[in-house]
């Protein structure tokens, strides 16, 4: 894997890797705050990651949902490094879902395949997740490593 971004006084670091989508980070000297801060992006890979997984999962047990979307809240230290504290992944579903089926994919999403939650695990944040299913709060900031690994 490799990635690059360049500096430009105007706009922030924008990536420039062959291929891909251009990215522009906000950075303390440009400080476009319409741009992504790194630890934004973050959140968002980490949301991605588990996301993919989750869904990857609940298709290869035929479990249909008519919408997914996916938030992710979190907290900072005050003093620097300004790391993550707490992260809250919130799983919203809409369809016809089999709940059980839903936490055991993000339990293995969140203690095994998701690199990027276990990495920020590692770096001592506490990862929590949220599940909504049509409307209902089924889970709210449960503690993944309580669940059941299959």
């Amino acid at each position: 894997m490799n990635v690059s971004f360049k500096y430009n006084s105007e706009e922030g670091f924008i990536t420039d890797t062959p291929g891909k989508t251009r990215i522009v980070l906000k950075n303390s000297l440009s400080n476009h705050q319409e741009n992504y801060a790194p630890t934004e992006l973050l959140l968002l890979s980490m949301g991605g990651c588990t996301s993919d997984d989750v869904l990857s999962m609940l298709k290869k047990m035929r479990v249909n949902f008519t919408e997914f979307r996916c938030e992710v809240n979190a907290e900072r230290h005050e003093e620097h490094p300004r790391t993550v504290k707490n992260a809250d992944i919130h799983y919203i579903f809409s369809g016809n879902i089999d709940a059980e089926k839903v936490r055991k994919a993000i339990g293995l999403s969140l203690n095994k395949y998701c690199s990027v939650s276990i990495l920020a695990k590692r770096g001592g944040a506490n990862v929590t997740y949220s599940l909504t299913i049509n409307g209902e709060t089924l889970e709210s900031r449960a503690n993944p490593g309580l669940l059941a690994e299959v």
